[in-house]
């Protein structure tokens, strides 16, 4: 992945639009404020306060893997 192709959003909004045009889901754990991140290729969720107003570094960071490797699929460079 090149910097050109890394996404860098501090809006939650915007950031959950990619992070659902990018195949993941979105889960609202009840009563908690968290919400569930999944994606298809990752084993594990990620959960994350809802009630924030930026974008925690580690959904950033799956973001821009899953962004990096649908690149790679489409473009048919790296494993």
């Amino acid at each position: 992945m090149t910097m050109a192709n890394a996404i860098h959003t501090s809006d939650p909004r915007h950031f959950k639009r990619l992070w659902l045009s990018f195949g993941g889901s979105i889960c609202g754990m009840r009563r908690t404020g968290e919400v569930r991140y999944d994606h298809p290729m990752f084993s594990h969720p990620v959960r994350a306060n809802d009630r924030r107003h930026d974008v925690p570094a580690v959904l950033m960071s799956r973001l821009n893997q899953v962004v990096a490797a649908t690149d790679a699929r489409r473009t048919g460079v790296g494993g």
